[in-house]
């Protein structure tokens, strides 16, 4: 699949922070399905060239965090952080998905 292929595109280029953000519809896309798409823009990459989500996090518990019935967001103002093939991924109920590097740590 080329990008070009994909559902739904990054609402707006990367900003100067390197950050994709994208809008889904979770009654057509789940959350899980969402970032592993979006990881693979961020990342000029094909969706099975990334590591297998569940490395990382559980892609069910994801979805039901993010939607109260499986497909309704929660609207509870839920949002999940985690880092997911080399970037920083955050997941809001209400349909987004951002995803940007992961910053360097700084050595203490």
């Amino acid at each position: 699949m080329t990008t070009a292929d994909r559902p739904d595109e990054p609402d707006t280029p990367p900003g100067k922070d390197g950050a994709i953000r994208t809008k889904y519809d979770w009654t057509s896309t789940t959350p899980s399905t969402a970032v592993i798409e979006t990881v693979a823009v961020a990342s000029d990459r094909e969706p099975v060239g990334i590591e297998p989500l569940y490395e990382v996090i559980d892609p069910d518990a994801l979805d039901a965090l993010v939607c109260s019935n499986g497909d309704e967001p929660a609207g509870d103002g839920v949002t999940v952080t985690f880092e997911f093939g080399g970037q920083s991924v955050t997941v809001h109920d209400g349909g987004s998905v951002e995803v940007r590097p992961v910053e360097p740590r700084s050595e203490a």
